[in-house]
């Protein structure tokens, strides 16, 4: 089982001796360059509570970033030679790993196979669930609030998440909030039964799962790098992304056939049911909980503001997070108001919103699969601004289609594209980020996705007004109008 260890602690701010080939504190730009092995490190405030050998090889299984920074920010330049030991490596395998590679260690596999499981049913609750709320309503507004019920507690349960994960077991997290799932489904499935559904009643059970939301993101994505070498951490990232994508193809059309096959109740207490080999997984699973949170004394406030901090004073980190701050709050609009856009505007039943959701799915898993396949690829910092931009053309051209057969291709197409941006920008941050600040970091990441009940809100309002499809063009416009703002004010495109 892969371990994670430290090296003794760099001195309070890191080592300020300059380096062959770089320049001192005041001397303009610094950078991450790789060295001969292909390896890259992080100096002063990044290395602070220690340098860890994972984060210290994470690009060894990348093209290495390469970030500009002020010299007296974070990121230092390494010397041209090789980098200092930090300590033993994980592993003895070659430098970079196949695509695949992170299904070498047995408890990942296990670990992905389960949450394969565990999504794909989420996947038939969120497909039932629309399809449950839009058949009682015929509201597209009530549509769009159910996912504010959905999503908004993210924000309030991701910060403390944050202050959490570096404190605790992430496992016995993680076993928590899957226990709070399989009831919640249940509940949801009696309900619809017993023909005492009610739209509060799904706005209520919105509201936990979002709170509960807030410590399952953060939780998996900060166990991975435990789960596997350093050498697959981004075949992990990839593959982890994949299965996300994975089932949202099999969720959405499974759901929508069963809808019509079974029933909304039945499709609620399979949700319940495929949580339960999560559960058995996690609670066999023994895992290294990384490097502890430094600093325990400041109390779980005062770790959150450290955390915060670091985010701020790194701006590699600081840019890769505000990727996703408009594209989630009015980009993800079109998955909300599909049911709408299925039966509205395509003319489309249950069965026809599995459809076009797989549809999506099927082109999430494309770009996930490009991404494990792409462990050489330079300028990802410019791919990720590219496809932002991509993303909004592709939701304009999916709004103006009335077609079937062109709104299927559309959102196939809108699926790679933001999993192409999406998983290399989750990639990166899992890459720079120090381990001391994982979960904290990976905790505003997750908070983020709370964006996504403003442009619900908003674009279910619209939609009301003037249509689903000007609503959805609306939104588009915004998300183009981010990639100015994403390639002026972030260093995303010097990231390499």
């Amino acid at each position: 089982m892969p371990t994670t260890t430290t090296a003794p602690p760099s001195p309070p701010g890191g080592d300020k001796r300059p380096r062959a080939g770089q320049t001192g504190p005041g001397d303009g730009q610094a950078a991450v360059r790789a060295a001969d092995a292909g390896a890259t490190r992080t100096a002063g405030p990044t290395t602070e509570g220690g340098a860890d050998p994972l984060v210290a090889g994470l690009a060894a299984t990348a093209a290495d970033p390469v970030v500009d920074a002020p010299a007296t920010g974070p990121l230092a330049a390494p010397d041209d030679g090789p980098a200092p030991d930090d300590g033993p490596a994980l592993d003895d395998g070659p430098e970079r790993a196949g695509a695949l590679a992170a299904f070498e260690s047995r408890p990942f596999l296990l670990f992905w196979c389960s949450i394969v499981l565990s999504m794909t049913g989420l996947w038939v609750r969120i497909t039932a669930q629309g399809y449950l709320v839009y058949d009682l309503t015929d509201d597209a507004f009530l549509l769009g609030l159910v996912g504010f019920a959905n999503a908004a507690p993210v924000l309030i349960a991701a910060p403390i998440a944050g202050a959490v994960l570096d404190r605790v077991d992430r496992r016995r997290v993680l076993l928590a909030v899957q226990v709070t799932l399989v009831v919640t489904a249940a509940a949801l499935g009696t309900l619809v039964a017993t023909g005492t559904v009610e739209v509060w009643h799904i706005m209520a059970i919105a509201a936990v799962n979002g709170l509960a939301s807030g410590f399952d993101w953060p939780a998996r994505l900060s166990m991975v790098p435990s789960l596997v070498s350093r050498r697959q951490l981004q075949s992990a990232v990839a593959v982890n992304a994949a299965a996300f994508n994975v089932s949202r193809i099999v969720g959405p059309a499974l759901g929508g056939w069963l809808i019509g096959l079974i029933g909304l109740a039945a499709c609620f207490y399979l949700n319940a049911a495929m949580y339960v080999p999560f559960v058995v997984v996690l609670a066999g699973l023994a895992v290294d909980r990384g490097v502890p949170s430094e600093g325990t004394s400041k109390g779980a406030f005062g770790e959150l503001l450290e955390g915060y901090r670091y985010i701020w004073r790194t701006p590699a980190i600081r840019g890769l997070l505000s990727v996703d701050i408009v594209p989630l709050a009015f980009g993800l609009v079109y998955f909300s108001l599909a049911p709408a856009v299925a039966r509205d505007v395509l003319g489309l039943g249950s069965r026809g919103l599995g459809v076009l959701l797989a549809a999506n799915g099927i082109g999430s898993l494309v770009g996930a699969s490009l991404v494990a396949f792409m462990a050489g690829i330079r300028r990802r910092g410019l791919i990720v601004i590219g496809g932002v931009g991509l993303f909004g053309v592709s939701l304009i051209a999916f709004a103006a289609s009335s077609n079937v057969y062109a709104s299927l291709a559309l959102i196939l197409a809108l699926g790679v594209v933001v999993a192409v941006y999406a998983t290399l920008n989750d990639t990166l941050v899992q890459t720079l980020v120090d381990e001391a600040y994982r979960g904290r970091v990976l905790a505003v990441y997750t908070m983020l996705w709370g964006l996504t009940p403003i442009g619900a809100l908003e674009a279910g309002f619209l939609a009301t007004r003037i249509g689903v499809q000007w609503a959805l063009a609306i939104n588009g416009l915004v998300v183009l109008a981010y990639v100015p703002i994403l390639w002026r004010f972030t260093p995303l495109r010097r990231i390499d």
